[in-house]
Formats: structure tokens, C-alpha cells, sequence
């Protein structure tokens, strides 16, 4: 069976009041880059972008309520309270393993949604029917990038493992 490691969701959390970026720099020791602040935290481990809006955009976790706590960390070293704060789930970066290797110089013939990348050798797939995209490399690993949610990661490698396998393409 394919199954998907999830590698890092994304999560954006959006505090109950206009959060000042520049008080994250001078208050807790946040560092500027470009449009946003970045802080690094080590309990929960996590990296931080706030951007020109007070947004927070938790790096690093895959579970909602590590994410929550390292937004949660930020606030209340502030002096501020988290109560109401909202979130949103951002897009999953996830691996996979088809656990045989690729014949990728065939599958843009028979696939046009998959493009060969020579720089990476490897495969590009813009999979619309789970709405992610993926990266196949010959030795049948994978990583799908945009996905919603890691299931739809597994489902789509094993959708792509049968697709190869009925045209000869896997070794």
C-alpha cells in the first residue's frame, strides 16, 4: 500500500486584534525579511511568519494544536490575549514511496498532465483530479506539493502506481 508521510502542513492563525508586525522585532526578538517577520521557536519547534496584516503563519508542525500553541506563545509573550483567534489550514507537503522504479521517459506520451523536468530528472505531475502537484523521481519516490490534506496524497500515488503500472512503466 502507498501511503503519504505528511512532511509540514501549513497553518495560518489570525489573532482577534490588528497584531503590529514591528512589536513581534522589538518586543520578542523577531528578525525581518522582506514583508515579513520571522521568529524561530523551540518548544513547540516551529518558525513563525508574520505578514504586513498581523497573520500568523505557523512553519513546521503537522498538528493543529502545536501550531495553535506556538501562535498562542507568540501572543502571550506580547502581553496579548489569544482568545478568538481564527486559523486556516494552508496546503500539505508530503512524500510517498511507489517502492519500485520509474520508466519516466514514457509517461509524457501517454500522460499530458505529467512533464519531464531534466534539471531535477524527475517528473512533473499537475494531478487535477486531487488538486495537487507532484514530483516523481525515477527510484518511485515522490513528493506532492499543494495538497489539501496527506490522504489525498496517498490516494493520488496509489491512483498514479496503477496508471504506470497498466502501461509497463514501473520496473
Amino acid at each position: 500500500m502507498t501511503e503519504a508521510h505528511v512532511e509540514n502542513q501549513l497553518f495560518r492563525f489570525t489573532p482577534p486584534f490588528t497584531l503590529d508586525p514591528q512589536r513581534v522585532v522589538d518586543e520578542i526578538g523577531g528578525k525581518r525579511s522582506g514583508k515579513y517577520i520571522v521568529l524561530s521557536l523551540v518548544a513547540p519547534r516551529a518558525t513563525l511568519l508574520i505578514d504586513q496584516v498581523g497573520k500568523i503563519i505557523v512553519h513546521g508542525c503537522k498538528k493543529q494544536d502545536l501550531a495553535h500553541l506556538a501562535a498562542k506563545e507568540v501572543l502571550l509573550r506580547l502581553g496579548e490575549d489569544e482568545s478568538g483567534m481564527s486559523f486556516e489550514l494552508g496546503p500539505v507537503i508530503a512524500s510517498f514511496n511507489l517502492e519500485t522504479n520509474v520508466a519516466l521517459e514514457g509517461v509524457p506520451d501517454l500522460f499530458p498532465e505529467a512533464t519531464m523536468d531534466t534539471e531535477l530528472d524527475c517528473l512533473q505531475i499537475d494531478d487535477s483530479q486531487h488538486e495537487i502537484k507532484i514530483l516523481l523521481f525515477r527510484n518511485g519516490r515522490g513528493i506532492a506539493t499543494e495538497a489539501r490534506h496527506g490522504k489525498l496524497v496517498g490516494m493520488a500515488a496509489r491512483r498514479w502506481k496503477q496508471r504506470l503500472s497498466d502501461e509497463n512503466l514501473l520496473g
